[in-house]
């Protein structure tokens, strides 16, 4: 895979890894509250959706358990709908979704890591 491509790939799960940090140990009332991680959680759902929107077709089928439309679907509505976004839908995101694309991006990393580094 391009290195271009594999550090879009990066960029997804560093900032889906951020988004998971920002509501580990915390309620949805709680997030509703946070204006910050809010902001936080809402800007990184945007660079996902950035990320996925550069990634080339060969990219994306080669994780096929990643859901790249809806990625980039979100990115678009936090993006420009941003007066009519539904926090729950946000919360249900980084909950429920952002820890799946993180296992699929840990895995396929380390898949490639050990391509890359073969055992003798």
């Amino acid at each position: 895979m391009e290195v271009d491509q594999l550090g879009r790939l990066c960029d997804i799960l560093d900032a889906a890894r951020l988004v998971a940090a920002y509501v580990k140990d915390i309620t949805e009332a709680d997030f509703r509250a946070n204006t910050e991680k809010k902001d936080a959680v809402v800007r990184r759902l945007e660079i996902i959706g950035e990320a996925t929107i550069r990634l080339g077709e060969t990219t994306r089928q080669a994780l096929p358990e990643l859901p790249f439309r809806k990625m980039r679907g979100m990115r678009n509505i936090v993006a420009h709908e941003y007066a009519n976004v539904d926090l729950k839908i946000v919360w249900e995101v980084a909950t429920a979704h952002v820890p799946e694309v993180c296992a699929v991006l840990e895995k396929f990393f380390a898949a490639q890591t050990a391509l890359a580094n073969p055992q003798s």
